[in-house]
């Protein structure tokens, strides 16, 4: 076997670490040690490559220092230390704002602030409690409204904020508003207007220009500059997983992919649903309201955590409703509902809290399906019938998934908890007086390995290897 690459994730509780043989596109060895990215992040690398090596005896030596790394293929990607921060600036809630969202969420940001018109003296203060590392400013299309623009460049120029701002909005206003925030001392980014014209979507460049300042100046104030170049930091992690959905989606020039996909992505403090496809809704009599949606979609939905916020899903169905159902799904369990209250209430204050009965493995799939299901109805569209003097017709807002014939479900609930299937099964019937646009009879999949990081840091490098990872890392779930 050649060399190894070694493809790294920080993540804010572990580095994991894994070695893929790339001459045969196969996964040699994995391994994990909790992250040290407050301290020294290489720390933690270390002794991940230590057992890594344990396991496989990949290096001609036990790792001591990142010296063993020299010579090798290494990329890595990183979500440690709150991971990539951004506030956006636009002009109109449902408009540039919400494309500007569309822009941080596909490059792998956590969004802490999104603020809309004139930002007034006192949202400044927020901007600055939200601890940002960069400001996504855009606003009024190509040739529109550059007056909310300037006012937002201008109050940004005047704060305290030492954050990077990427320019993305009206082209004719842009050279003026770099002007006004370079006059300010803040290091700016231009790139192409999020919407140029009202209902186009151009995120593609601020993405990439979020990405590199990712890889230039956060890395560094995360600290992840001690690792002196030996491994590369080249995305956040979020945009990784993005990248290695689109690949096991699109495929190369090759070897063709699955087809439009969605994933989910569970997780103690977040969901995340990652989609690819158009998502065009198709028939007769159909009016599309809305923005244009994004061939590849990411959202994150921080009330859905199934551990800092397991409290929070308890409350949205209530403990009555969450104890039928689970009584319903496992009737041999004779647990109460006062029992139940009181796990997830204990779940929520000690989270790295694991089951350690079955009945509480059983309670960790309900709040997983819970939060797949509400994740997965936010993230695609909707429709609703309205009747009109020409008859009867159909509107639709957003991404139309009910032809996606895949669903991917990864995170540690998908890999260790053995209710898979019934995670995966929508909730109760709710009359919510329109149809959610959720993928029919789809094919159940998961990570097997918590590998889509890592395809997504070879998709560029070594797309083909990439693909095959991909393809032969998912494993199939039985419909519930």
């Amino acid at each position: 076997m050649n060399s190894p690459a070694i493809l790294i994730d920080f993540g804010s509780t572990f580095t994991k670490v894994v070695a893929v043989d790339l001459s045969n596109a196969r996964v040699v060895g994995r391994s994990q040690a909790p992250s040290t990215v407050l301290t020294d992040v290489r720390d933690g690398l270390i002794q991940a490559l230590v057992t890594l090596n344990e396991r496989h005896a990949l290096f001609d030596r036990t790792p001591k220092d990142l010296n063993v790394l020299e010579g090798k293929v290494v990329l890595a990607s990183s979500s440690a230390a709150g991971g990539l921060r951004i506030v956006v600036v636009g002009n109109v809630p449902g408009l540039t704002v919400e494309a500007a969202n569309q822009a941080a969420l596909g490059a792998g940001a956590k969004v802490v602030g999104s603020m809309a018109f004139k930002l007034p003296e006192i949202a400044l203060q927020g901007i600055e409690s939200a601890r940002p590392d960069m400001i996504l400013l855009t606003g009024g299309t190509d040739g529109g409204d550059s007056a909310t623009i300037l006012h937002n460049a201008r109050m940004l120029a005047s704060s305290r904020l030492a954050v990077p701002v990427v320019v993305a909005g009206n082209r004719a206003a842009a050279a003026e508003v770099c002007e006004l925030l370079e006059r300010g001392c803040k290091e700016i980014r231009r790139a192409g207007n999020v919407m140029p014209k009202t209902g186009t979507l151009a995120v593609e460049e601020a993405r990439e220009e979020i990405r590199k300042l990712f890889m230039e100046r956060i890395t560094h104030a995360k600290g992840l500059d001690a690792l002196g170049g030996i491994v590369p930091v080249v995305l956040p992690t979020p945009m990784a997983v993005l990248e290695g959905v689109h690949l096991g989606a699109d495929g190369t020039g090759n070897e063709k992919g699955w087809g439009d996909l969605l994933v989910v992505d569970v997780g103690g403090a977040t969901t995340d649903v990652h989609s690819i496809g158009y998502g065009q809704p198709s028939g007769p009599q159909i009016v599309e309201r809305g923005l244009p949606e994004p061939y590849a979609k990411r959202t994150v939905e921080g009330d859905l955590g199934i551990r800092f916020n397991a409290g929070t899903l308890l409350e949205r169905v209530g403990l009555e409703n969450f104890a039928g159902e689970f009584r319903a799904g496992f009737p041999r369990f004779g647990v109460s509902p006062a029992a139940l209250a009181r796990y997830i209430e204990q779940i929520s204050q000690d989270t790295p809290r694991v089951p350690m009965e079955d009945w509480q493995g059983a309670a960790d799939a309900q709040l997983a399906r819970l939060a797949v299901d509400l994740a997965v109805e936010r993230h695609v569209g909707k429709k609703e019938r309205v009747v009109t003097r020409e008859g009867e017709a159909w509107v639709y807002y957003g991404k139309d998934l009910s032809e996606t014939r895949t669903i991917i479900g990864t995170g540690g609930v998908f890999l260790y908890n053995g209710h898979v299937p019934y995670i995966f099964s929508s909730g109760g019937g709710v009359d919510r007086g329109y149809d959610v646009l959720r993928p029919k009879n789809p094919t159940l999949f998961i990570d097997a390995s918590y590998l889509l990081y890592a395809v997504g840091l070879l998709s560029r490098s070594h797309p083909e290897v990439a693909l095959r990872i991909f393809k032969s890392n998912m494993k199939a779930v039985n419909a519930p």
